[in-house]
């Protein structure tokens, strides 16, 4: 798979992984319950802006940044970007240390985990040589070669079984000759 499409997948993941946490988080009100983080009225414009810029409009300008930012300028953002997520997570974990919330157990490891290979992927992809004159990567060079060789197997293979074909057919030809020299014999 190509390392963009595996790169948006997992930026997908990441908004879906925030909205199971916010989903986990806001849960409890419907059985009557206090919710984990009860904004105040001073401040719930600033933690309301922050959360969509990192829930969403951080990993949307990811999105963006692999599918269209071609330059390696625009990687090392990607790459920037990989890293305040992972950062943010790991430390949103740490949390943990004075109030373990079991709730978040099931969603918070997974969204580590998937902003460490994130960061490792985007790293990579930085690293990635582009080819300036047709315009590709190496990882899409790879598989234009990967699709070249099959075709010339596929070629080799379609050329052998002609070859066997027409073997065939000139074996027959001379058995029905042999044949038909015995029976006028």
């Amino acid at each position: 798979m190509n390392r963009q499409i595996e790169m948006v997948v997992l930026w997908t993941l990441v908004i879906m992984g925030f909205l199971a946490h916010t989903m986990a988080d806001v849960m409890p009100a419907f059985w009557g319950e206090q919710i984990v983080t009860m904004p105040t009225p001073a401040h719930s414009r600033e933690l309301i802006a922050m959360m969509l810029g990192v829930c969403y409009t951080l990993p949307v300008l990811a999105i963006f940044l692999v599918l269209w930012g071609k330059h390696k300028a625009w990687r090392v953002i990607h790459v920037l970007l990989t890293f305040i997520f992972t950062a943010l997570c790991l430390l949103h974990m740490l949390e943990w240390i004075d109030e373990f919330n079991p709730v978040q157990l099931t969603v918070m490891p997974l969204m580590g985990l998937i902003g460490l290979i994130l960061f490792v992927k985007s790293i990579k992809y930085a690293r990635e040589k582009r080819n300036t004159e047709v315009g590709e990567t190496e990882n899409d060079a790879d598989e234009n070669e990967d699709t070249d060789e099959n075709e010339a197997r596929e070629d080799a293979n379609e050329e052998q079984t002609n070859d066997n074909e027409a073997q065939a057919t000139h074996g027959e030809t001379k058995e029905s000759e042999a044949e038909e020299n015995t029976n006028t014999k």
